[in-house]
């Protein structure tokens, strides 16, 4: 036993000594972290075990002793640097204007244009052009307009250079507004009239004339109007000279028809009485052109007959066609009108916002309308309000081009730049555009601000969309994709947008209930009471069915016009008159038959039909000069009188009208050019109607 309590003190001392080993480390070595040792466990001593055979205790094993580690240099690992802070990207700002910071703006400009201050002026003249470009506006045409009143009060006063500075910014205010360019015209040719920048204003304000549909609709009804009214006019003045000229034939047969003791002033008195009766009784133009028609038909020639007819005709077509130029050319008082400012954006349209608003919310709105409120919010910077309408647009026109670049435009300032790429590289693939594909690069280069170096490739592709864009517009800027980044982004500027498109603005263009008045009015005006379905063409019907009857004038021998001495050839006045003879009696007694009447006679005769040839040249020639045309109706030449009289009243009735019968919204063209095409008109027709004339009477 005494053996075996020794060899078990042994073990434990020996177990205690393997544990209490340390690692030495040399202090000139360099520092090493220490290797990882395996934990050495510290077994439990066994029981003792009685072997069953011998009846002796067994001692357990000793365990086995850990090598212990090989020595070595300790390497200390150097701590790695903190990485630098992620860069913020710059601010998106997007800035909500409404019409009282607008009104706001305007009244800064207008004290500082008042205390006549130049810089304050002009700084306030800045921030008026600043603010148009911050709502996106593209035409401030109510304070361009003011500015162009400011810059006729500084011309006035005799500083012509404040006034060509204020005019050069109303044109940048509302660059499509005629009034500003004929202004700056008018304002360089006074300040330099040697100089060829007038000749440009005057360009662009002619273009924009011509551009702008609230302008140039008013034009084309200006022109028709003209048009129109000279055909009555010309109409009624033809038929008058064919009345002079052949209704003293009328008269003559007319007498006939009342007893032999009736004179002929009585019976002139009742046909006269008879011809006006449509007069009296306001049965309308044609109508009692139809009479007077009725009345001459019989001594009329072919032409003349035809020339009547086509006047009269055109006279029932007259309402219809006034009635389609104003449905047609309809712009104020029309949703479209109401759009059309909307989309501009100039100040004072909340109210307009407002009533469409209440017509959205009731569901009576369509495409544009919802477009145009979507486009005004979005520039207002209302990005909630702009994304319901643009997506109610959107319903109703899924591949919209403007509409998607709004709605894009929209999500880009929410933060949302995936679904803002997405559509931007959707309008890419299906419609790109010059203006999708710079957004498309930006939206590129904000999303490598934003995220970081993992986007970094994506410069690459915002180079490549501005490259695109400038192939389909080179007046597009070169951009450095990775220039310096500004501190802030204004994202009301950042992004541009397309306005709806002109033909979806026009088709509101519509005043169904001012062109059915209008139609109305010039029915009534020149067919009288006639059935609508049947006064465009009573008129022509009634005018050739008197067409026809001129061909029964020798059936029932009307008075025919002696082709010597111009007196009228019938039986009932002179029995001795053979049938289908073109002279009277006395011409057939003087020129064909020989020693029938006495020389006096004769030489009488002779003094008469010269006087009668005089006295017809001198009437041609007055009505010549008096009015175009009208000399060669007079003389039998209908339809070149007829050609010469419309373009001569055309040209009277443009520079009568020259203010137009439709108004335009603000000043049109200058005097000179609304009496110019009348005035060149005027000067061609008039002396070669007169020459033409001269020639014939020759």
């Amino acid at each position: 036993m005494r053996l075996l309590a020794c060899l078990l003190a042994l073990a434990c001392l020996t177990s205690t000594l393997t544990f209490a080993q340390v690692d030495l480390v040399d202090p000139d070595a360099p520092k090493t972290p220490p290797r990882p040792r395996k934990a050495v466990v510290a077994q439990p001593p066994p029981e003792d075990v009685d072997d069953p055979n011998d009846g002796n205790l067994v001692a357990p094993p000793t365990p086995k002793k850990a090598p212990p580690p090989r020595k070595g240099p300790t390497v200390v690992e150097q701590p790695k640097p903190e990485p630098p802070p992620k860069k913020e990207p710059p601010p998106l700002v997007v800035r909500t204007i409404s019409d009282a910071d607008l009104r706001a703006v305007w009244s800064r400009w207008a004290q500082a244009n008042a205390s006549k201050n130049a810089n304050a002026e002009l700084a306030a003249r800045k921030e008026l052009l600043a603010t148009k470009a911050l709502i996106g506006s593209t035409n401030m045409e109510v304070w361009a307009v003011g500015l162009l009143r400011a810059a006729e009060v500084w011309e006035e006063a005799g500083d012509s250079g404040a006034a060509v500075e204020i005019a050069v910014s109303a044109a940048d205010l509302a660059p499509d507004l005629p009034a500003t360019w004929f202004l700056l015209a008018r304002l360089y040719m006074k300040a330099d009239p040697s100089g060829g920048k007038y000749l440009g204003a005057m360009q662009k304000g002619i273009a924009a004339q011509f551009a702008d549909a609230r302008y140039l609709r008013p034009l084309i009804a200006d022109i028709v109007a003209v048009l129109l009214l000279a055909l009555i006019i010309t109409s009624v003045v033809v038929l008058a000279v064919f009345a002079l000229r052949r209704g003293y034939y009328f008269l003559y047969d007319f007498h006939f028809l009342f007893p032999r003791a009736a004179a002929r002033w009585q019976t002139g008195a009742i046909a006269i009485l008879l011809l006006s009766l449509p007069i009296v009784f306001r049965m309308g133009v044609a109508p009692t052109l139809l009479a007077l028609f009725a009345a001459l038909t019989m001594y009329l020639s072919v032409r003349e007959r035809v020339v009547a007819v086509v006047l009269i005709g055109l006279l029932g077509f007259v309402p219809v066609i006034a009635g389609l130029v104003v449905e047609k050319t309809a712009f104020a008082e029309t949703a479209a009108e109401d759009l059309y400012r909307i989309e501009r954006g100039s100040p004072g349209i909340e109210p307009l916002v407002q009533k469409y608003e209440k017509l959205g919310a009731e569901d009576k709105v369509g495409f544009a309308e919802r477009f145009v409120l979507g486009h005004y919010h979005l520039n207002r910077g209302h990005l909630e309000q702009a994304v319901a309408h643009l997506k109610g647009a959107l319903a109703l026109r899924p591949d919209d081009v403007p509409a998607k670049l709004a709605l894009a435009k929209a999500f880009f300032l929410m933060g949302d730049l995936e679904n803002s790429r997405s559509m931007y590289e959707g309008l890419k693939a299906s419609s790109p555009s010059a203006a999708g594909l710079v957004n498309l690069a930006r939206v590129y280069q904000r999303r490598v601000q934003v995220y970081g170096e993992s986007n970094l490739t994506e410069l690459d592709k915002a180079a490549a969309a501005l490259s695109e864009a400038r192939q389909l517009d080179p007046s597009i800027p070169s951009v450095a994709i990775d220039g310096p980044e500004p501190k802030e982004i204004l994202g009301n500027t950042y992004l541009s947008t397309l306005p709806l498109a002109q033909r979806d603005l026009l088709a509101l263009a519509k005043n169904e209930v001012a062109a059915e008045r209008v139609r109305s009015q010039f029915s009534q005006l020149l067919v009288g009471d006639v059935p609508s379905a049947l006064a465009p063409f009573f008129p022509l019907l009634a005018a050739l069915v008197l067409l026809g009857m001129g061909f029964l004038s020798n059936a029932i021998e009307a008075a025919r016009v002696c082709n010597r001495c111009g007196r009228p050839v019938s039986r009932r006045g002179d029995p001795d008159v053979s049938p289908g003879s073109q002279m009277c009696t006395q011409c057939v007694n003087v020129f064909a038959r020989k020693n029938v009447v006495a020389p006096s006679v004769k030489v009488r005769k002779q003094l008469e039909v010269a006087r009668y040839e005089s006295q017809k040249e001198r009437a041609s020639t007055i009505l010549g000069v008096l009015w175009s045309g009208m000399g060669h109706v007079f003389a039998g030449m209908p339809v070149r009188g007829a050609v010469f009289g419309f373009l001569f009243v055309t040209a009277i009735t443009a520079a009568v009208l020259r203010s137009g019968v439709v108004r335009a919204p603000y000043e049109g063209a200058p005097l000179v050019l609304k009496l110019l095409p009348a005035i060149v008109l005027f000067l061609v027709v008039y002396p070669l109607s007169l020459l033409a004339l001269r020639r014939r009477q020759s």
